[in-house]
């Protein structure tokens, strides 16, 4: 199965945002980042600490970055 992370700069909550969804697009795990998470390579550390790691680059999105990651 195929997961896909997606980190927004700015959330609902104005903060960043990442969501882990599965290859059907439900969601699997969404975090609320610290402010100080403004660049997806600062992402890295808080999926590992929610249990993915990122298996490819970042690559841009519309609205900010996505990249495929797998259950660490």
């Amino acid at each position: 199965m195929a997961n896909t992370a997606h980190f927004i700069t700015a959330g609902d909550s104005g903060n960043p945002m990442v969501t882990v969804r599965d290859d059907r697009g439900a969601e699997v795990t969404e975090l609320e980042l610290p402010p100080t998470a403004s660049e997806p390579q600062r992402v890295d550390d808080e999926l590992l600490a929610a249990g993915w790691s990122r298996s490819a680059d970042w690559t841009t999105a519309s609205d900010g970055w996505v990249a495929p990651v797998v259950p660490a």
